[in-house]
């Protein structure tokens, strides 16, 4: 089968589904062993060809509901003696997020089965103060989070493995017992040491930008203009994720390919690079998707360019596939969350808009595209929309369901500020390292300029009319059943297979304008 790895992730998902609703806290012993016992009999019963698959499809949907199962529920004396907890010490593990006048960040205490997300209001300082991985000592008010707005928070801090929430208040709240000496650590204190720089040279609000973009921490943005970029659907700029990876990578990528260097050296340079944006931005759920896809991806190149695998093998879609699969294994209450779900839709949505010649887009392009001049202007400019429309496609029942709204001009606002947060990105960092070596401010300027012009694009469009409008849930499947009949239309009028795939459409994957990640799924200031 070509496509043998989306139905072993959608088979993986469904048993997620159905082991988080109906079978939480079971023996997982017993399933694990049905599981293993369907997956034997497909391996005996490979003469049978279709018998086997079902079998093995059926073997991963039992794992998957396994892997859900597993997971315990916080014990009940642990709910209970929450309001018992004023003081902590344990280790910081999360990458801190720096706002204004407070420093977010998960605190694994010590002899307690569970995590607690910690806001620390008015630190004495809020860069440099506290780094992933310090040993720290916190004194507060412990609470069980509640839900509101029709959002249930306590299950989703619950999916991340955190049972309660702390406050903590002024120079009192936190002390650092041990600085972090980890190569985590350290990655921390580069990523802070850098928003410190920018903190010297921008404005509040262009620096709540840089950081935002840079390194996908918006909790020092303004309200309004955060209300700004998701009004117009372009909150995916903010977040790190396939979008920021794929402009830093595709950059990278095309410098070592000038240089005449083949995929089986290019790939690993590029991996490594990938690990050190990892290293310093901190391991995002959206960056680590992102991560994730390019493994995969570059993995088969390489064993293609090594003669080991067919080129023909190396399948986006069966990347993607794979990915969410390690992603779902590594925390299944991922497949619940918006960020996971838009950046799947997404991304399975370009690659089949673009899959070889039969895709729509791919046809629609052959006739845009020149060689030279305002010809190969012109087809960038068109690919750079057909692929802001799949992307909405595939995004929009996702974004109807979960935030009740679509966003019509984010389509096209996404042609203009998609190449703008490029240079912006690129920006801040030529600004980053010229600032390491001593330079003046004017190394960021250029930064500053352009962030003023992505800040007043985006004002300006969310005041258009209709930016977003409200939709009840019934049309999330409207829409949804809308995007698959299309699909399903082209796949059928197509001559080939509209799946198939050629190494020339991976970069589309890389200009993907909907991101995802955990910050996608942040809940609102409020809570």
């Amino acid at each position: 089968m070509t496509h043998t790895m989306i139905g072993i992730g959608l088979s993986f998902g469904a048993g997620i589904a159905l082991g988080e609703s109906v079978a939480r806290g079971i023996g997982a012993p017993i399933w694990l062993a049905a599981a293993g016992g369907c997956f034997g009999i497909a391996l005996l019963a490979r003469r049978f060809g279709r018998v086997m698959r079902v079998a093995a499809f059926v073997a991963v949907g039992l794992l998957g509901f396994v892997r859900a199962a597993s997971i315990a529920p916080f014990p009940e004396w642990l709910i209970l003696r929450v309001p018992e907890l004023h003081e902590l010490t344990g280790i910081v593990a999360s990458t801190p997020e720096i706002g204004a006048d407070r420093i977010g960040f998960v605190l694994a205490p010590d002899g307690l089965p569970g995590r607690l997300d910690m806001t620390w209001f008015e630190p004495p300082r809020p860069i440099g103060v506290v780094h992933r991985g310090d040993r720290v000592t916190v004194i507060g008010r412990a609470r069980v989070a509640e839900a509101f707005d029709g959002f249930d928070y306590p299950r989703y801090l619950a999916r991340r493995g955190i049972f309660a929430t702390m406050a903590l208040e002024g120079e009192a709240g936190l002390r650092v017992e041990s600085s972090a000496g980890t190569i985590v650590g350290t990655g921390d204190r580069i990523r802070q040491a850098v928003i410190g720089a920018f903190s010297e040279r921008l404005s509040p609000e262009l620096l709540a930008m840089a950081q935002s973009l840079l390194f996908g921490d918006r909790s020092s943005l303004p309200s309004d203009l955060e209300d700004a970029f998701s009004r117009t659907g372009l909150m995916h700029l903010l977040a790190v994720s396939g979008l920021h990876l794929g402009i830093f990578l595709a950059g990278i990528w095309w410098g070592l390919r000038a240089l005449g260097l083949r995929p089986r050296i290019t790939y690993p340079l590029v991996g490594v690079l990938v690990l050190g944006v990892l290293w310093i931005v901190g391991p995002r759920v959206s960056l680590v998707r992102a991560a994730l896809l390019f493994a995969f991806l570059g993995l088969g190149s390489v064993l293609a360019d090594l003669g080991f695998i067919l080129r023909r093998w190396v399948n986006p879609l069966n990347a993607l596939a794979s990915t969410s699969i390690a992603i779902l294994a590594m925390h299944p209450g991922a497949l619940f969350e918006a960020g996971f779900q838009l950046t799947i839709a997404a991304t399975a949505s370009i690659l089949i808009a673009f899959a070889a010649e039969s895709g729509w887009a791919s046809r629609l392009l052959a006739g845009a595209n020149g060689t030279r001049g305002w010809g190969r202007l012109r087809g960038n400019v068109v690919r750079l929309f057909l692929v802001a429309v799949a992307a909405q496609a595939g995004a929009t029942p996702i974004i109807a369901w979960h935030f009740g709204a679509i966003h019509p001009v984010s389509v096209l606002a996404n042609v203009v500020v998609v190449p703008l947060a490029g240079l912006s990105l690129w920006g801040g960092l030529a600004g980053s390292m010229l600032l390491a070596v001593g330079a003046g401010g004017w190394a960021i300027a250029p930064f500053g300029w352009l962030l003023m012009a992505l800040r007043s694009i985006v004002a300006g469009l969310a005041r258009v009319p209709l930016s977003a409008i409200p939709v009840p849930r019934w049309m999330a499947l409207w829409t949804g059943a809308m995007v698959a009949f299309a699909v399903t239309t082209a796949a059928y009028v197509s001559s080939s297979d509209p799946l198939s795939w050629t190494s020339k459409s991976t970069s589309m994957v890389s200009e993907s304008p909907v991101s995802d990640g955990a910050d996608v799924n942040r809940p609102p200031r409020s809570a």
